[in-house]
């Protein structure tokens, strides 16, 4: 169970900041009893003004909400920037909470990934877009999961790949070759 598109919030953390704390508090005490099948998502991409230090204070707190019911869930928790693997360098978890899996979502390259998508400003010119698997191409995508990898085993976090795609308007050869590398990577 996740929030999803709580675009009040990411505009105005503060002003939203006990409704937020009050929906997962109710989510938490409602699922309480459920099985360890279930896990929670704070909140999908966090993005706006959401930013680095704002986000780790309100999932401190959204952490103690859901543990006060949910003291052992397993809790699945992404950095802000939209989740991006980039985001990871500014993310701050409890040390002492070991039931969370960090998320994080690849969409890189942008203008590959999001050619044409009617939400993204600006996407018109990037019809076009190959990807055709060049070593340069290749190399980005395994540097992008290192970097990952290597914050893992820093951290001694689990980490989970959330989201990743390319939106349909990509020509499908170019999908199915930067799919098939992620999904190998």
């Amino acid at each position: 169970i996740n929030i999803h598109h709580y675009d009040a919030l990411v505009e105005d953390p503060e002003g939203q900041r006990d409704r937020f704390l009050a929906i997962w508090r109710q989510i938490a005490e409602h699922y309480a009893h459920v099985d360890d099948r279930l896990f929670f998502e704070v909140l999908n991409e966090p993005h706006g003004a959401l930013d680095g230090a704002r986000w780790n204070g309100l999932l401190a707190e959204a952490l103690q909400t859901i543990r006060a019911s949910n003291p052992d869930r397993w809790v699945i928790v992404g950095p802000g920037q939209w989740n991006s693997y980039r985001g990871l360098r500014a993310l701050v978890l409890p040390e002492a909470d070991r039931r969370l899996v960090v998320t994080f979502h690849y969409y890189d390259p942008f203008h590959f990934t999001h050619q044409g998508a009617e939400w993204v400003e600006g996407s018109e010119p990037w019809l076009g877009t190959t990807w055709n698997g060049t070593p340069r191409e290749v190399a980005e995508i395994r540097q992008a999961f290192d970097e990952v990898a290597r914050w893992a085993d820093a951290y001694r976090r689990p980490v989970y790949l959330g989201e990743f795609g390319a939106y349909s308007k990509a020509d499908m050869a170019s999908r199915v070759r930067w799919t098939a590398q992620v999904a190998r990577e």
